[in-house]
């Protein structure tokens, strides 16, 4: 099974991360196997879980700011392709061998991420084709090495920087 997290933005396809382990944590600590270097998000944030028998599913791992699926806070969630996961005000989409296909990363951004007051605003998305540069470069999934996502993150408001 081929699962793939898609970041997406108002402006586009950022990248792409194919989950390659049977556990994922993603995280801005050294500990994580993905880094992200964004102040939003917690040292081990979330674990990305893909069994052999073809069960997907995220745990959240007592993140300050929470993982949301669908737009809502969540503890441990099964995923299946189109889900959006939100952590740290990035929208990732599940791609479960190549579906969905097609993507609209605004409407997406937009579906994935809670508002402030936990309440949330829908759009129903449609199809369109987007261009993808890669997050990071491939890992061997027996490899205990750290990889880490290179985002395009532009000023970081608090002006701390990524870890």
């Amino acid at each position: 099974m081929d699962v793939t997290l898609v970041r997406v933005t108002p402006e586009g396809v950022k990248g792409e991360l194919t989950l390659t382990r049977e556990r994922t944590v993603m995280g801005r600590g050294e500990g994580a196997d993905v880094r992200v270097p964004v102040s939003k998000i917690s040292r081990s944030h979330c674990a990305f879980v893909v069994t052999p028998e073809g069960d997907i599913a995220v745990e959240d791992l007592g993140s300050s700011n929470g993982t949301w699926v669908n737009q809502e806070r969540i503890e441990r969630q099964p995923l299946a392709a189109g889900d959006l996961v939100c952590l740290g005000g990035m929208v990732f989409v599940v791609r479960v061998n190549g579906d969905p296909e097609e993507l609209e990363p605004g409407l997406l951004y937009e579906d994935g991420l809670p508002d402030e007051e936990g309440e949330v605003e829908s759009h129903s998305p449609s199809s369109g084709g987007a261009g993808r540069e890669p997050l990071v470069p491939a890992v061997d999934p027996d490899d205990s090495s750290i990889a880490d996502f290179e985002f395009d993150l532009g000023d970081e408001e608090d002006g701390q920087p990524p870890l």
